[in-house]
């Protein structure tokens, strides 16, 4: 992976963590020490440093992020930096508590993410949800990318 394709993945990571936040906070705010930590474990996650993310693990996990919370986001870099760099960080991550264990510590796991509970397809929830990010309607005739290449609308 190039630089600038990382350094483009990184970008996106922070404006749309970033983005979430303003929309669901007050947007003079600050990331909290916890989100700081979020945004640090991504990043080296996506950037396969896998050296500085060991170092974010513990970090993040002495703030306060339970190991769950952790795993979600490691799990979710799959979609942006891809399934290696993914895999590889979850590999990280299990040698970090394997470590921290070994000491005598304790990392709470924490709360398992939730089940969806709607009936509608994860398609059906996707549009819905990407018409309210980007105020847009989705329309009947696809259009540019999404004509070009429909399947990347399933992910």
């Amino acid at each position: 992976m190039t630089s600038n394709k990382l350094n483009n993945i990184l970008l996106i990571l922070f404006v749309s963590f970033s983005s979430m936040l303003k929309a669901q906070t007050n947007p003079k705010k600050s990331l909290s020490l916890k989100e700081q930590h979020i945004v640090a474990i991504a990043a080296s996650t996506a950037k396969g440093d896998l050296v500085m993310l060991k170092t974010e693990l513990e970090t993040g996990l002495d703030a306060g992020l339970t190991v769950n919370q952790i795993k979600e986001v490691i799990v979710h870099i799959y979609a942006y930096a891809g399934f290696p760099r993914s895999i590889r960080g979850l590999q990280t991550f299990m040698v970090v508590l394997d470590e921290r264990k070994a000491k005598g510590i304790t990392d709470p796991p924490g709360a398992e993410a939730s089940s969806i509970d709607n009936s509608e397809s994860k398609y059906a929830r996707g549009r819905t949800i990407l018409q309210q990010l980007t105020g847009a309607p989705e329309m009947g005739t696809k259009t540019g990318y999404a004509a070009f290449a429909p399947i990347i609308e399933v992910f």
